[in-house]
């Protein structure tokens, strides 16, 4: 035979080789394959996830073989890749979706042949499409934690309001109502927690969420299936101004740290916003979900409501941050197919009922209903979680520092907006082409 022959041969004979290797991972997985022993790695309570777990072995008895190890949330991603370069790694482990880039590389994507897209879309909220490449999915999804908006009941009627803001606009006229000062102009009483970074919990969600409504998804999928940055990059659809969308979102989350303006109602020197709510001196707070429950534990006599986040007026798609998470499967799992069926399994209709009713997180999957009757709280939750929204970050702890000196280099007037969305667009694209470059050694 020619040359030519001989090569095409051997291409031909590696694809079919690359095809039974597929097939003998994840083909069988609708078959009568049997799951065996699978244990998973993650960071949530142990207490409530083995609940859930023993709940469906009850109902399944092909999970007997399902373990789950509760792991060190400081520490996680260091366990885990650490146990995979040893060869001790876990089958089936729980990842965010702010990991997903970090480990693109250390994952076996579950291909389109073994759970079709078209039923991966139906079942799961719109953020899980986080999880989906040009081959398959990342990750099953199995908790969703979405932003919420908390308000003390008591500050907003004395104020003279019956609801909390429906608009960010509103706080425009709300927060100088909300806002207290004594006499040295010091901050007695805030509206909002909003404008600095170290004593905002969840600042990187909030401003997140104020870039994600204003039509700057942040950092997304190109089209070879690369996550590339864009933050910044979007034209606004306003022809009176020239500021990029991003830009005008973290203008607008600064000015309430900004004594010369009238929404001044925070400042470095007051108190974790948690704390403040929980004492009862903030009006609102932006809080998970999964911080209900640690709210009212530590003042049970506040007298606290829970709504969505506030939208921009006039746009049609409502949206706020939500914390995803999924089921993914190591490269080293010594167990795929069980891996697979596990997962399967664990984000199944049944699985997430269990996971609710256990974490009291709403759900991720379109088909569980939440019992949200004798809840007004979890109600909100459930229609957070479907317009839960995400972005593909690249390293976590690095952005948290990006997005940190975007706000400080503008509260310390160092930059201006635009100068700080730009910064941060060039640290994103730099983490980005790293990650890449690791991927693909």
């Amino acid at each position: 035979m020619s040359i030519f022959q001989i090569a095409s041969l051997g291409i031909f004979a590696a694809l079919i080789l690359v095809g039974i290797g597929a097939f003998a991972t994840y083909g069988g997985v609708k078959s009568s394959a049997q799951i065996g022993k699978v244990t998973v790695w993650g960071t949530m309570d142990a207490s409530v996830v083995e609940p859930a777990l023993t709940s469906l072995r009850e109902k399944d008895g092909s999970l007997q073989g399902v373990s789950y190890v509760q792991k060190d949330a400081s520490t996680y991603i260091a366990d885990i890749i650490d146990a995979m370069a040893s060869g001790n790694g876990p089958d089936l482990f729980v990842i965010s979706q702010d990991q997903i880039t970090a480990f693109s590389d250390k994952i076996g994507v579950i291909p389109y042949s073994a759970i079709s897209q078209q039923v991966f879309t139906d079942s799961y909220i719109d953020e899980a499409q986080l999880f989906l490449t040009t081959d398959g999915a990342f990750a099953l999804p199995f908790t969703i934690d979405p932003l919420v908006m908390y308000y003390n009941r008591d500050l907003l009627s004395s104020a003279g309001y019956a609801n909390p803001p429906q608009y960010w606009n509103d706080f425009l006229e709300s927060a100088p109502k909300l806002t207290q000062l004594d006499g040295s102009s010091n901050i007695t009483r805030a509206a909002v927690a909003m404008g600095s970074w170290t004593n905002v919990l969840h600042a990187k969600e909030i401003l997140s969420t104020l870039f994600m409504q204003a039509g700057d998804p942040i950092v997304v999928r190109n089209g070879a299936g690369t996550p590339t940055p864009v933050l910044g990059t979007i034209v606004s659809s306003d022809p009176n101004t020239t500021e990029n969308p991003a830009s005008s979102a973290l203008q607008f989350y600064t000015e309430f740290a900004n004594p010369a303006k009238t929404t001044y109602s925070w400042n470095r020197s007051l108190p974790l916003s948690q704390d403040a709510f929980v004492a009862g001196t903030l009006a609102i707070y932006f809080g998970l979900a999964s911080d209900y429950a640690t709210i009212q534990a530590r003042n049970p006599n506040l007298r606290f409501g829970v709504a969505q986040v506030p939208q921009v007026q006039g746009t049609g798609v409502k949206m706020t941050f939500g914390e995803l998470t999924g089921l993914a499967i190591p490269r080293t799992s010594t167990n795929p197919t069980g891996a697979l069926l596990a997962a399967e399994k664990l984000s199944s209709q049944t699985g997430i009922a269990t996971i609710v009713a256990g974490t009291g997180l709403p759900p991720v999957r379109r088909d569980v209903q939440m019992d949200t009757s004798k809840d007004a709280a979890k109600s909100v939750f459930a229609s957070s979680a479907l317009i839960s929204r995400g972005w593909l970050d690249p390293d976590a702890s690095k952005t948290n520092t990006v997005f940190e000196n975007m706000i400080e280099s503008v509260m310390s007037s160092s930059e201006s907006p635009a100068q700080a969305i730009f910064d941060a667009y060039q640290v994103l694209q730099t983490l980005l082409h790293t990650n890449s470059l690791h991927a693909s050694s």
